[in-house]
């Protein structure tokens, strides 16, 4: 009797849980629209891997323009 009333708490709070979880997806889903991922692809903004690296690295960007582009080869 007791394992029973602890299972029906239990399935009780998960239930509970698995539902505001439902609500909380559904707000983000409806949060994010097409446009975030437009903007985000239609190449109009970023930045290049050059621009990158000497905005992350200063001082080894310009370092690292001058390394050559291909090892090796004929």
């Amino acid at each position: 009797m007791k394992n029973q009333a602890l299972i029906a708490i239990l399935t009780v709070i998960l239930t509970v849980f698995i539902i505001v979880q439902a609500f909380q997806i559904n707000a983000l889903n409806d949060d994010i629209s097409g446009d975030v991922v437009n903007t985000a692809t239609d190449g109009s903004g970023g930045e290049t891997y050059e621009e990158m690296m000497a905005r992350m690295h200063p001082g080894q960007a310009s370092q690292a323009t001058k390394t050559p582009q291909m090892v090796g080869g004929c």
